[in-house]
């Protein structure tokens, strides 16, 4: 049986879309072919462990507790989208939550405990944001944080992010949309966050 794990932030999550993410359409999709008429049967299994507001850090701390509880043995493929809540600054525009180079370290023990458990791993990049909304944006857990997100800062760990990949085969999936039209059309209200047809694009 092959297993998809999907890793990340609230962008996997679905934060913004009115009925799912990508991390959802992604399961809704193979279970379209297992489940539907003349599907091919129970071979894959599909787990989303998004969580919103998660690091780099987050995700490398649970990751080894998720694949020993959940992984079978099989053929493991990982969907994973993390870093715009590294690359932000919280409650001063300056006050950053990680360097680029504490970030770049980060990345790649992430990616090198990934592929003790893939075989195939695939890193999909943030999107831009609407910085008029999101420098700064409330936090929406109630603990009085204001956040800072830049599409600078954004963009430089998106790179960062990418040629780590490359130096270690790994799959990087750019959405390759203008910042404009990304805002103008695929960006939910909130500034930060995919809205419904942003998702789709990112599926």
């Amino acid at each position: 049986m092959k297993q998809f794990f999907i890793l990340g932030a609230s962008s996997v999550y679905g934060v913004g879309a009115e009925s799912y993410g990508w991390g959802d359409l992604v399961k809704s999709y193979i279970h379209s072919k297992m489940y539907s008429i003349n599907g091919v049967g129970e071979k894959y299994e599909v787990f989303n462990f998004s969580k919103s507001g998660s690091t780099i850090e987050f995700v490398a701390e649970t990751v080894d507790w998720i694949f020993d509880k959940y992984a079978r043995g099989n053929e493991i493929v990982t969907f994973i989208s993390v870093g715009g809540n590294d690359a932000k600054s919280e409650n001063a525009p300056d006050n950053f939550v990680c360097t680029p180079e504490n970030f770049q370290e980060k990345v790649t023990v992430l990616i090198e405990s990934l592929q003790q458990h893939s075989k195939q791993i695939v890193f999909i990049s943030n999107g831009f944001v609407d910085e008029s909304k999101v420098s700064p944006k409330q936090s929406p857990f109630g603990d009085n944080k204001v956040s800072y997100f830049t599409n600078e800062r954004r963009s430089l760990f998106n790179d960062i992010t990418k040629k780590i990949c490359e130096s270690k085969g790994i799959d990087f999936v750019a959405v390759n949309i203008d910042k404009d039209t990304w805002i103008k059309s695929y960006l939910y209200s909130d500034g930060l966050h995919p809205n419904q047809i942003g998702y789709w694009k990112v599926f």
